[in-house]
């Protein structure tokens, strides 16, 4: 008899070992330095991209080229219910025309998560609409010109009717969450947003960066401010650690990242248990590839009578990612979702670039991944 995975159900056995020697070799720092190194060059001198296209990860971290050729991957995990949500993956938006393109194909996403039970959420990065440095001067606290207060205009405008789409379309717009030095600046575009659509259920979702140290205290002034309305949190330990580190060292400014991961983590949870006790008035998304962190969730809700189940729950992890943490965690019920990043090829490369980074950073849960997969195959050999 044929035993169904839990780990990997929606891969095939060729896709596995596929997988595996991606991540051997993302196993080694030296090889992801080279990579990234011949990326550059290829794509400055503008060579053809499509002979590599096999050795860049790209079919590992991203599901297709636009939103109709990622519906045969989501369908297949929504099989097993694990849902996702489309991520452009466009990080290096700077003109108005960038930021019009990236509207067209976040409403694109929203539209299609309108019809269809596998996308439950949508996902905005504010920078991909807006100029970076046009943030930076709000936080700062910086005097608008008469062509920056246009410009801010239209990153409202964008945000109101990706904002409105949603509440239409009766889905989760999540915001992603940026560096601190512009985040003040996307908060005030976006806190009002969700005090205007969060009225009856979460239309507008942010996410909150726990290895920043003020979090916590954000997270619980937040809390308290969200009188007649839900709050809808994404809870992260964060992505811009060693950028931000860098940037206090060189303006000679207290570093905002938390002294040390026991920091981070104690707020982490701290913030989790309060969000999971108040679940009836806020929805909490758990994304986080840490297993310890899923582990102490789980017992944290059984110790306190809160359902795994319960509808204003979710964890989420990348696509490509940790893939035996989100199945696992579907088979026991649990609401799960992908964060399924797309788009061509070369527009992409400075996503796949972070995946190979991170992955190569982090030696124990890229040894565990392949630890993962390696067992999968033997399961399959066996019960074959």
């Amino acid at each position: 008899m044929t035993i169904k995975s839990t780990y990997y159900p929606h891969k095939s056995s060729q896709d596995l070992r596929a997988s595996l020697v991606l991540f051997r070799l993302l196993s080694f720092p030296f090889i992801v330095r080279i990579a990234f190194v011949f990326w550059r060059f290829i794509t400055f001198f503008r060579f053809p991209i499509a002979p590599f296209i096999r050795f860049t990860g790209y079919y590992q971290f991203c599901a297709g080229k636009d939103v109709a050729t990622c519906t045969s991957i989501t369908t297949r995990m929504a099989s097993f219910r694990v849902k996702s949500v489309l991520d452009y993956a466009n990080e290096h938006a700077l003109s108005e025309s960038d930021f019009d393109q990236n509207l067209e194909v976040i409403l694109e996403t929203i539209r299609v998560a309108a019809t269809n039970d596998a996308y439950p959420f949508a996902v905005l990065k504010p920078t991909a609409i807006g100029s970076f440095t046009l943030f930076e001067k709000k936080t700062l606290g910086f005097e608008l010109s008469d062509v920056e207060l246009a410009a801010w205009k239209r990153i409202k405008n964008r945000l109101e009717s990706c904002a409105a789409l949603a509440a239409q379309s009766e889905i989760v717009l999540m915001i992603d969450a940026e560096e601190s030095w512009i985040q003040s600046g996307v908060d005030a575009l976006i806190l009002p947003l969700m005090k205007r659509y969060n009225k009856e259920n979460v239309v507008v979702a942010i996410t909150l960066q726990f290895y920043l140290k003020d979090t916590l205290n954000k997270y619980m002034t937040l809390c308290q401010n969200a009188q007649g309305y839900f709050l809808g949190v994404k809870f992260v330990r964060g992505a811009y650690m060693e950028k931000e580190r860098k940037r206090a060292n060189i303006l000679r400014l207290e570093s905002p990242v938390c002294n040390t991961k026991m920091q981070t983590d104690k707020q982490f949870r701290q913030a989790l248990e309060f969000a999971l006790q108040h679940l009836k008035k806020q929805l909490c998304i758990v994304a986080t590839h840490n297993e310890a962190d899923i582990q102490w969730v789980k017992e944290t809700c059984k110790q306190k009578d809160i359902s795994l189940q319960d509808k204003n729950l979710w964890f989420s992890q990348l696509y490509g990612m940790r893939d035996y943490i989100s199945f696992s965690l579907a088979a026991e019920g649990a609401h799960v979702f992908k964060y399924v990043p797309f788009g061509p090829l070369r527009q992409s490369i400075p996503y796949l670039m972070r995946r190979a980074i991170e992955n190569s950073s982090v030696k124990s849960q890229t040894e565990k991944e392949r630890k993962m997969l390696k067992q999968e195959l033997v399961s399959r050999k066996i019960n074959a």
